[in-house]
């Protein structure tokens, strides 16, 4: 697919978009740098280097404080709408787990993800439901674009900043 300058920004914006709580659930250094280099990106180049840490990004392994953050500001789409016991759970679940000692297992990950996801479901929020934080089983680089899944990947970086020369 052969996309202008102006095209793959907007990919690349999408792209964060979809992977921004889960790269800052590895950790919120990891996150900004990726929104400033973002905003600093003018050429299909430094837009292909975007896509690169975003990738490197999601291999990282979660870290406690990240997630901590990452829940904290998705309980943000649903504090007007969620009710005290919602509340009481999402925060207690989240405080169960991230208040313990060691790293953070498979199953926690997916216990922490759980109150989101039933929040989600109970109030539907696009912009969440569609993150790879809670859509995970639909690869990073793959984008919802109308009733299609379409996946990006270096070649269309490749092939845009070819076009532009």
């Amino acid at each position: 697919m052969l996309m202008s300058d102006k095209e793959m920004r907007k990919v690349t914006e999408k792209l964060w978009a979809k992977n921004k709580y889960s790269v800052m659930a590895k950790g919120y250094e990891h996150y900004k740098h990726v929104s400033n280099v973002l905003k600093e990106a003018q050429s299909v180049e430094e837009l292909y280097d975007i896509y690169v840490l975003i990738g490197e990004s999601i291999r990282l392994p979660y870290t406690k404080k990240g997630m901590r953050t990452t829940l904290e500001h998705m309980w943000g789409y649903f504090k007007n709408r969620a009710d005290k016991d919602e509340k009481r759970e999402f925060f207690r679940s989240m405080n169960e787990i991230l208040d313990g000692e060691g790293e953070l297992s498979e199953e926690q990950i997916k216990l922490l993800k759980n109150p989101v996801t039933h929040l989600v479901n109970k109030y539907p929020s696009d912009y969440i439901s569609q993150s790879h934080f809670i859509r995970g089983d639909v690869g990073w680089n793959v984008l919802f674009e109308g009733k299609d899944y379409v996946g990006i990947t270096k070649e269309d970086y490749k092939k845009a900043s070819e076009s532009n020369l």
